[in-house]
């Protein structure tokens, strides 16, 4: 069972939701310490503060504090997870606001936005691995951080080796809830299987208590409670079902297949990161307050209401000794004939104390085949321009994004690139 835990990205409006997670299943867990890291020393003070005093009133609760250093950190750890945010929400708008100025959807993880963050996120994820490597070889290094797929990649791939490492993304607990809520079914234990690239992955064979739901799911019926960019790709995604019966995709896929919808959505309503930020200071305000108290109740952190649950059942499973199976990001080894065996991919896997083993994984629906290709070699090409941290890769990796295509554009998303980022991205310049 893991003892000790750091979160590397800990100053965040995340972590409480993590921290509150992890303090429900400590009976479990048994956890004794957690440590918060980030540049942000203020938010980090706060969070820790909050974290401290949920700990102290929960029966068994284990410490929870601050540290100034990526060593203090990771030093003799079992167990690190990766959230930081590099560049901030500064970097983030840009993510989302440069590609529309080329026609092309601006999100963090897909299209030229999810370029741009992996080339600030991985040569950090790096510096933890290493940091573990040479502090603490015997942890394991839980990536959260996106786009996780292309950072999980690069640190397996430029990585010391010496470190465990596991790419995390709950997306597919956000798109069962979904799907279970459109067929009428209300928090819903839902299993399935996947296969494909994280944001990239099909589901079948969804099921609740033995029942089909895709045939039961309604696109034209998505959850009340989504914003109107969320309605627009379930709906779509419903669409793209239709097209392979017994089948839905990843709620990311339609920014690569209708990317025209979301292109027009963003110029009108505006992106994301301007409504997420405004809300910011009262998410501190309000972890400030409950810090303060005797009994503190945490109402409102970023992320769902579930958050931090993959984590927490990532970590039950490294303390197990019998395999639980779990959705993640790791190497296809032999799950699949789809892609290539080191090529990191999503899907079921076994995992316990002694490592992870991918399951077979269910066929594609051939109308995925072409883009997944696409996306494989995109994220390895990604995964090795951003770990080399060599401008001289950046064209062709960024070109080979199914939404870009070109040299040409990749090479004027770059000139423009150099002028927003500034010196925020490694060897942009």
């Amino acid at each position: 069972m893991s003892q000790s835990f750091a979160i590397v990205g800990g100053g965040s409006a995340y972590a409480p939701g993590l921290l509150s997670a992890l303090l429900h299943h400590q009976p479990e867990l048994q956890l004794r310490e957690v440590r918060l890291f980030d540049i942000d020393q203020a938010h980090l003070e706060i969070v820790a503060a909050l974290g401290a005093s949920m700990a102290r009133v929960t029966e068994g609760g284990f410490e929870v504090r601050a540290v100034s250093s990526l060593r203090a950190a990771v030093e003799g750890i079992d167990v690190v997870l990766n959230s930081a945010r590099p560049g901030g929400f500064e970097s983030r708008r840009i993510d989302e606001t440069l590609p529309l100025e080329f026609g092309i959807p601006g999100q963090e993880t897909v299209g030229p936005g999810g370029f741009f963050f992996a080339l600030r996120s991985v040569p950090e994820a790096l510096a933890v691995e290493r940091a573990m490597a040479a502090h603490a070889p015997n942890a394991v290094l839980l990536n959260y951080t996106n786009p996780t797929n292309i950072v999980t990649q690069a640190l397996l791939d430029h990585g010391t080796g010496q470190v465990r490492v596991i790419g995390l993304c709950d997306q597919s607990d956000e798109d069962m809830e979904a799907i279970a809520s459109s067929a009428g079914i209300a928090h819903a234990n839902v299993a399935f299987d996947c296969v494909g690239l994280n944001h990239g992955t099909w589901y079948s064979n969804v099921r609740a208590d033995g029942v089909e739901l895709l045939p039961r799911a309604k696109p034209e019926a998505p959850p009340t409670e989504m914003d109107l960019e969320h309605r627009e790709r379930f709906r779509l995604s419903g669409v793209l079902a239709s097209e392979a019966p017994g089948h839905w995709p990843n709620s990311y896929v339609p920014y690569y297949t209708h990317p025209d919808v979301f292109v027009r959505l963003s110029k009108e309503h505006g992106v994301r990161t301007d409504a997420s930020v405004p809300k910011l200071p009262a998410y501190f305000e309000h972890f400030r307050e409950e810090a303060a108290k005797d009994v503190p109740n945490l109402q409102r952190h970023r992320g769902s209401t579930g958050f931090g649950d993959l984590a927490v059942r990532t970590l039950r499973a490294l303390g197990a000794d019998k395999p639980r199976r779990l959705v993640l990001n790791a190497p296809n080894g032999t799950a699949t004939d789809a892609f290539r065996p080191d090529t990191v991919i999503e899907t079921s896997f076994d995992v316990s104390g002694s490592g992870q083993h991918p399951l077979p994984a269910p066929a594609l629906p051939p109308i995925a085949a072409n883009l997944l290709a696409g996306l494989e070699a995109y994220q390895r090409a990604t995964a090795e321009a951003a770990a080399r941290a060599d401008g001289s890769l950046h064209v062709d990796a960024l070109a080979a994004n199914p939404l870009v295509r070109t040299r040409e554009r990749a090479e004027a998303m770059l000139e423009a690139a150099k002028r927003q980022y500034g010196d925020r991205i490694p060897g942009l310049g």
